[in-house]
């Protein structure tokens, strides 16, 4: 029991130690994903009868149209750093407490390319052992969204749509906010695996979600041994642009 109870009380690297806490951790994590986006469909139905612009964004949206997809996007991801803003603001901190620091590149590079290889590996892995016990989980399923499906009309948007702007948004909420806070309060591992499968779950598909969980819990450790999110960063886009080309047949 004592030795359990050592391997708890570990003391995190200094620059997981962060004023904020477990119950923040989770009002971010539910804003920025659920309460937002809802805030933001309101807001925009409010205008609507009364602001003409908002009226031809809200139709643009219906009909699919992905400079609009992408302003909502756009707008969404700025509304999740601005909520960072907000509580980096309360506890007097700067965005270095969410891993915005220099790294060393060469550092950084080996671990890139070991946690890639590390990540292709593990996640197949898991997807297989999924599938395995669960013989209706579909490992294949095809990810769709709106900024997918407007690739073919404007590639470059739905490019940074997919793959430049949710890896900035993703890396300083999971791993540079919740991850060690999480980590805070219950120890190193705890707070990889739970800030994880929270990236999974804000996925909303069952096999990305698996391997996002992968995915997720590489990056803390990359973070926890870089001291940068940036990295993390890197290697989340050079993830999203392979699931891209893949997604679009180029």
């Amino acid at each position: 029991m004592a030795k359990t109870s050592a391997i708890k009380l570990r003391p995190l690297p200094d620059h997981l130690k962060v004023p904020w806490g477990l119950k923040d951790a989770l009002v971010v994590f539910l804003c920025a994903w659920i309460a937002l986006p809802i805030v933001l469909v309101i807001v925009l139905r409010i205008l609507t009868p009364f602001v003409p612009l908002a009226n031809q964004f809200a139709k643009a949206l219906l009909t699919g149209d992905i400079t609009a997809t992408f302003a909502l996007t756009l707008l969404d991801a700025l509304a999740g750093l601005a909520l960072v803003a907000f509580y980096l603001r309360k506890y007097k901190a700067g965005w270095q407490m969410v891993g915005w620091r220099a790294f060393d590149v060469w550092r950084a590079a080996g671990y890139l390319l070991t946690i890639f290889l590390a990540f292709i590996l593990f996640a197949y892995l898991a997807l297989q052992l999924v599938s395995l016990l669960d013989p209706s989980f579909n490992a294949n399923q095809p990810q769709s969204n709106e900024l997918l499906d407007g690739a073919r009309t404007n590639r470059h948007l739905a490019l940074i749509g997919l793959v430049i702007i949710p890896p900035i948004i993703e890396e300083t909420i999971f791993r540079g906010f919740i991850f060690p806070a999480i980590s805070r309060r219950w120890g190193f591992w705890a707070g990889a695996v739970c800030s994880s499968i929270l990236f999974g779950l804000a996925h909303m598909q069952a096999n990305v979600g698996v391997y996002t969980f992968i995915l997720g819990v590489l990056l803390c450790f990359m973070y926890a041994k870089l001291r940068s999110i940036f990295p993390g960063m890197l290697l989340h886009m050079l993830n999203n642009y392979l699931a891209f080309l893949a997604l679009t047949g180029k």
